[in-house]
């Protein structure tokens, strides 16, 4: 029986390996307890051959034990050797979960060299923007990028003297200085627009001190959520959104610890600048998600993005301990805008209402707990349709 071996069955060896990027390319997506069975019973089966050919000795007391304990073996081993052959996607999967690897630098880094699309050689000759919150930071060099590409570029902001500054800087640039939780100035504005084909929401700010706005609600909220709101609302009632047009919310990593709690969203009594935030871009997430499916919105793209950790000015000003810390790891300006860029002219089949991050869509949940339940996101809604109702 022995015999019937030969050291030329090795030769399979050879021949298994050179297919073996292809079956692990079929089985890579299977899950691990899939993947762990078809190990045990493979491994199982390939020594009990090895036993039946002669090529091992097996004491007849010990068959099960031993099957069982192969079984086990390659249960582990099969699933490892997965996770070894595709060592790059794991590993890149373990720092995206760090977190800290993945909104830094490096990640951006880590995700750059996946990238497709050169957008550099776009051309945007005919094209209209507006980008809100658009004469510095990530906003400023949206704003700069989409003009070089021959864009005209509407940019609003609340410093005059800093709009015009950019405005004069930069060319195909029109300056709009516009506070976004002041509403009675966004109806003039929207009337008296152009039409847009690429809209950035991005005016942000994270006041150090509690801030009402004339309608006495809390200023992040007023200008951040609602404003932004009510501005593309109110460009849509005056028909001054293009069919197609993209409409971008920048958004925060910061939302992810964050579940939305709605009742301080509109009458924050103890106002916390970071909480407040993060539950501000929380809320701009789920309200980007419930209003796509309205018809009002169903010839334009709404998408949700955040664009990692950058070094701004405003965060620098807001944040000074974690810009301190994380200086020499955050993100540059253009590292920042990327996304915005490719979510805008990308060729690429987005998700309206979908949430990206460099480029990929990503889930803006850390686990089912943290989705607003629908009871939630009607209360929203509703608040936010009671605010426009009585002040626009």
């Amino acid at each position: 029986m022995k015999e019937s071996y030969s050291y030329g069955f090795l030769s399979l060896w050879i021949v298994f390996i050179s297919y073996y990027g292809d079956v692990f390319n079929k089985l890579k997506e299977l899950p691990y307890l899939f993947l762990a069975i078809l190990g045990g019973i493979g491994g199982s089966l390939a020594y009990w051959s090895a036993y039946k050919l002669g090529a091992l000795s097996i004491s007849q007391d010990n068959h099960t034990i031993y099957l069982l304990y192969i079984f086990a073996l390659w249960a582990i081993f099969f699933p490892i050797s997965m996770w070894l052959f595709y060592e790059d996607k794991y590993w890149n999967y373990i720092l995206d979960k760090s977190v800290v690897f993945s909104f830094d630098k490096t990640g951006y880094l880590r995700h750059k060299a996946k990238f497709k699309e050169d957008l550099s050689q776009k051309t945007l000759a005919n094209k209209i923007s507006l980008v809100t919150g658009g004469t510095s930071g990530i906003g400023g060099e949206v704003s700069k990028e989409l003009s070089s590409l021959g864009s005209k570029v509407y940019v609003t902001g609340r410093n005059k003297q800093k709009g015009n500054y950019f405005e004069k800087k930069n060319l195909n640039v029109s300056f709009h200085a516009l506070d976004m939780a002041n509403w009675k100035d966004l109806e003039d504005f929207c009337k008296n627009s152009d039409c847009y084909d690429y809209i950035v929401l991005n005016a942000g700010g994270m006041p150090e001190n509690l801030v009402l706005n004339d309608f006495n609600l809390e200023h992040q909220c007023a200008s951040q959520l609602l404003g932004h709101y009510f501005l593309i609302y109110l460009l849509s009632e005056h028909g001054k959104i293009n069919k197609n047009a993209r409409i971008i919310w920048v958004s925060s990593g910061g939302m992810y610890l964050k579940k939305l709690d709605v009742d301080s969203l509109f009458l924050n009594q103890e106002y916390d600048k970071v909480a407040t935030y993060a539950n501000v871009k929380r809320a701009q997430i789920t309200l980007v998600e419930e209003i796509c499916k309205q018809d009002r919105w169903k010839n334009f793209q709404l998408i949700t993005m955040h664009p990692g950790w950058v070094a701004t000015n405003g965060l620098k000003d807001s944040l000074p301990g974690l810009f301190s810390m994380m200086k020499n790891r955050l993100r540059d300006l253009e590292e920042g805008a990327d996304t915005i860029i490719w979510l805008l002219l990308t060729k690429v089949n987005l998700k309206s209402g979908g949430f990206y991050f460099d480029r990929k869509i990503a889930s803006p949940y850390l686990s089912n707990s943290f989705n607003p339940s629908r009871g939630q996101r009607k209360i929203l809604l509703e608040k936010i349709e009671n605010y426009r109702g009585e002040h626009l």
